[in-house]
């Protein structure tokens, strides 16, 4: 079978035949200048190192030889290697075909490792340029093939953790642009990933062949300009004093260049403009931020490259976090999640057609986590809800929708699947005894725990991204044939009730507040006297007391806090006990009933919806319907999940902190959770514990103090917390709704027992163990999320008016101040 493609081959744009490089020019070169070229498939190169296998696996394994030697002697194994004459003789004959056979080529290396997460290889391996002739190009080829072992990229790929021998070589023949030496080459950026500025096209370019400016050796000049109309932000001209240019044999060479010249622009006005315009192209083509190579040939601009940007310089805020991590994050808990959480991103980023993010989205600033929101917008309006344009857009899309988004009707039954083999897991780790168990197997027990955890979760954050997608798709939908608040409204009936984990965990719970109420002693002793006392006296209520221990035995690894070193139900029982309190004075009510009457009502609107929708597209909103459904109730689930981890965790973490204090290493067993990962792995594998004291002391009295501050919304920039002259605070709306109130500020499970019948709820965020407060509330109010985060998904359900996302509520209102909150329009005025 023929391993060799024009960029025209459908196969040439797959990157495990092409490589990340030649994968990408195929894709390009369906609508883009692409100057014509062949790809060498990976499979030629694992036929040619086949042979040599064994003998590559020994020079590896040999420990006297550090990487500058086993790099050489590789090298030397696959120069001295004939590739088939077959291949030679089909390389003529395709160059032929293609016009490459009388015209200088490059010769560009392509690796099936290149632009993985956090691995992109950039420059890693060799280029040839000014390749003339088959017998040429196929010593290039063999040369590519041996850059593959280049002494500085053996350890790259061992810090990315990649084997050496599953590294496959494509190489990439194509009709070099020879550029003038008074015409230019080099990189462009449809974004600026230098300053951060997203708004931008970022241009470097020199006189000569664009090898220049991809090198970054030599002088380039500096262009920026607007994306929105070309105008020119910024030129900063180098002196440029030479160019590199084709030699009349293979290869090039360099060229002196006239004073005057050095000193001029590489390029015009308008061949700025004309290479940010191709820029921008190429991110429309790819549907992401592109960084290209071009080159002017003979007044015609060439694309040479085009890649993903997927790295720029972060801006940390709390926009995306304050949600999911509201209150502080010991340094153990978070130095366990994130390597499981950024490689779910990624995995979920695949899934969507997205190119990988090589840097963190997420990181830990003074005990807070952050959210790298230049990322953020990197990554926005990049799903397929750009499709849905226009009804006539949706018709066109249809073909596209159903090939590439089929894995959104697949991940839910996969995931189901899979949760089998994670449960199994659960109950397994819970089992296994852990007295009299060294330090260094409890600490293998613990990373087991995080390894499992880690594979359960690999999907998780696609369900989160792909429950947004389609509410967001559903609402374009609609908005298309009503008017906007209409059409929110119609949104709302849509999904007013989806039967989810935490709607079952809050049946159950008012089940138990219904047998607590028939008790009248019970129901009096509820009322009176902290719940943790109460935990003593429940043999007096056997009746009770047997549902209750049920309840937790189902639900009790339900979290406090997204922090393991937060107790969970089955720990602080009383912490259920008050969300009882809360219920128990509540009349009775048919809520079966109630559902029903929802559900007949959403069933009813769904039929209107759908009676009204063009034929051939009925059926795609049907299923955005259902499948907008059936990801908030997966969403709920994977969380309900998840938090079955803290059991094992802290139940394996406690026991190592116990063994610490024995030690005289720890003063309390869950301080171990302030100790970093890498301090406490190498202490524990050691038996050197000396440097956990010092670092458990500094890390507690940090948390402690974040504990008691508020974190700058944007890290490092302390804003202003004013109201303005109106008193009227903006946020985002999340369940449609006027009511005024006094407001109660909940900080903490503590405050539950306090919360007083009918107030506006504050909060920084909520989560599924806070759902009965909002039977006793009148209003809610958050300072993150938006509207699907649990506290506007509960509001809507409960019919209560919610604001979402109030920036600094916490600190601007304090209780019993009266507000009227409209859920609406997404505002809270100060009466």
């Amino acid at each position: 079978m023929s391993q060799l493609f024009a960029f025209t081959d459908p196969q040439a744009a797959e990157h495990a035949i092409s490589g990340g490089k030649g994968a990408n020019l195929a894709r390009a070169a369906q609508h883009l200048p692409v100057p014509p070229g062949i790809v060498v498939g990976s499979e030629a190169y694992r036929t040619f190192v086949a042979p040599l296998r064994d003998t590559i696996r020994a020079v590896l394994d040999d420990a006297a030889l550090d990487h500058a030697a086993r790099s050489e002697r590789i090298q030397t194994l696959l120069l001295a290697q004939p590739l088939p004459s077959s291949l030679r003789d089909e390389l003529a004959a395709k160059m032929g075909v293609l016009g490459l056979a009388d015209t200088p080529v490059a010769v560009r290396s392509s690796g099936t490792l290149e632009d993985l997460p956090g691995a992109a290889f950039a420059g890693q391996h060799d280029t040839l340029l000014g390749i003339r002739g088959a017998d040429a190009a196929v010593d290039a080829i063999r040369r590519c093939y041996a850059s593959l072992w280049n002494a500085h990229v053996l350890p790259y790929r061992e810090r990315m953790g990649l084997d050496h021998l599953d590294a496959a070589m494509a190489v990439v023949v194509q009709k070099m642009v020879q550029v003038g030496e008074r015409e230019a080459a080099g990189v462009a950026f449809s974004i600026d990933p230098v300053r951060g500025a997203l708004d931008q096209v970022l241009i470097n370019a020199a006189f000569g062949l664009g090898e220049t400016v991809v090198g970054g050796e030599e002088p380039v000049d500096e262009y920026r300009l607007q994306r929105s109309d070309l105008a020119e932000v910024e030129a900063v001209i180098a002196e440029k004093s030479h160019a590199l240019v084709t030699a009349a044999a293979n290869g090039t060479r360099q060229v002196a260049l006239p004073a005057e010249q050095a000193n001029s622009p590489a390029l015009d006005a308008d061949q700025r403009r004309a290479v940010a315009q191709l820029a921008l192209a190429a991110e429309q083509h790819f549907g992401f931020p592109q960084d290209i190579e071009w080159a002017w040939q003979d007044g015609k601009l060439y694309l040479l490259q085009s890649r993903a940007v997927t790295r720029i310089p972060p801006r940390w805020t709390r926009d995306e976090s304050a949600e999911r991590f509201p209150t502080p994050v010991t340094p153990l808990t978070w130095d366990l999640c994130e390597a499981g959480f950024h490689a779910s991103l990624n995995h979920s980023f695949k899934l969507m057609g997205l190119p990988p993010f090589g840097d963190k989205w997420f990181a830990m600033r003074d005990y807070y986590i952050y959210g790298n929101q230049n990322a953020v917008e990197l990554y926005s309006g990049r799903t397929p809800t750009r499709l849905l344009k226009d009804v006539e857009s949706i018709r066109a899309a249809l073909p596209q929708i159903a090939a590439q988004f089929a894995w959104v009707q697949e991940l839910p039954v996969r995931w189901m699947r899979d949760l089998d083999t994670y449960l199994i897991g659960i109950g397994a780790l819970m089992r296994e005894p852990l007295d009299g168990r060294p330090l260094n197997e409890l600490w293998d027990y613990v990373l087991r725990i995080n390894a499992l955890g880690a594979s359960y979760f690999l999907p998780n954050i696609a369900i989160s991204l792909t429950q947004r997608t389609l509410y967001v798709g559903l609402q374009q939908m609609l908005q298309l044939a009503l008017p906007a608040e209409q059409a929110q409204q119609v949104f709302d009936q849509l999904l007013a009730v989806t039967d989810t984990k935490t709607g079952q965990v809050n049946a159950e719970l008012w089940s138990l507040s219904r047998l607590a109420r028939m008790d009248a002693a019970l129901h009096a002793r509820l009322r009176s006297g902290p719940s943790v006392e109460l935990l003593d006296e429940l043999a007096q209520y056997p009746a009770f007391q047997v549902e209750f221990q049920r309840f937790l035995a189902r639900h009790g690894h339900r979290e406090l806090d997204f922090d393991a070193y937060h107790p969970t139900w089955v720990e602080a029982p009383q912490i259920v006990l008050d969300q009882l309190k809360m219920l128990v004075d509540r009349p009775n009510e048919d809520r079966a009933a109630a559902e029903l009457r929802q559900k007949a009502a959403q069933a009813a609107m769904e039929h209107n919806v759908l009676s009204h929708a063009p034929e051939e597209l009925r059926y795609l909103v049907h299923e955005v319907i259902r499948l907008a459904r059936a990801y908030t109730a997966l969403d709920d689930l994977e969380h309900y999940q998840t938090t079955r981890l803290h059991l094992p965790f802290r139940r394996g973490l406690k026991a190592i902190g116990a063994q610490l204090v024995e030690r005289g290493v720890l003063g309390d067993p869950m301080d171990v959770y302030f100790v970093p990962l890498a301090i406490l792995d190498r202490a524990l594998r050691s038996g050197e514990l000396a440097t956990v004291t010092p670092a458990a002391a500094q890390h507690k009295a940090g948390y402690q103090a974040a504990c008691g501050r508020t974190p700058d919304w944007i890290f490092g920039e302390a804003e202003p917390v004013e109201v303005d002259g109106t008193n009227v605070l903006k946020g985002l709306g999340g369940s449609p709704g006027i009511v005024e109130g006094e407001v109660f500020m909940v900080r903490s499970p503590e405050d539950f027992p306090h919360f007083p019948k009918d107030a506006i709820l504050v909060a920084r965020t909520t989560n599924p163990a806070w759902t009965p407060l909002f039977y006793q509330a009148g209003g809610v109010i958050t300072e993150s999320g938006g509207p699907l985060s649990h506290g506007a998904v509960t509001a809507r359900e409960l019919g209560l008016p919610a604001v979402m996302s109030v920036r600094h509520v916490m600190r601007l209102l304090g209780n019993g101040q009266r507000v009227r909150i409209d859920g609406r329009n997404g505002t809270v005025q100060i009466l």
